[in-house]
């Protein structure tokens, strides 16, 4: 078993628009992708989103599933879930409000 390693880059081969830039490339839009849910998504529904939730459940998912299937895709797939999960049952657990509804 192959266990990759995104902040050394170990197990993800050498090249440049591939392996170890890519991991760093997904872990950029996943910042992007919860920073923006919470403004497009959470925020005209009214929906309580935690920021807190979501950055750490969905960087642990995306860094454990990396360092276990060595794919950037399957890895930002699984960082994307966590952070959603996170931000539902974070926002449930300290009800912060996004102050969006009608």
């Amino acid at each position: 078993m192959v266990l990759c390693n995104p902040m050394t880059c170990s197990g993800f081969g050498t090249s440049i628009f591939g392996g170890c830039s890519m991991v760093w490339i997904a872990m950029g839009i996943l910042f992007f992708i919860i920073v923006l849910s919470r403004k497009w998504l959470a925020e005209p529904i009214g929906f309580a989103w935690s920021n807190i939730g979501a950055f750490v459940l969905g960087y642990v998912a995306m860094i454990a599933t990396l360092v276990f299937t060595c794919s950037h895709k399957y890895g930002l797939a699984a960082g994307i879930l966590g952070a959603f999960i996170g931000a539902f049952f974070g926002g449930m657990v300290t009800g912060e409000d996004s102050g969006g509804g009608y």
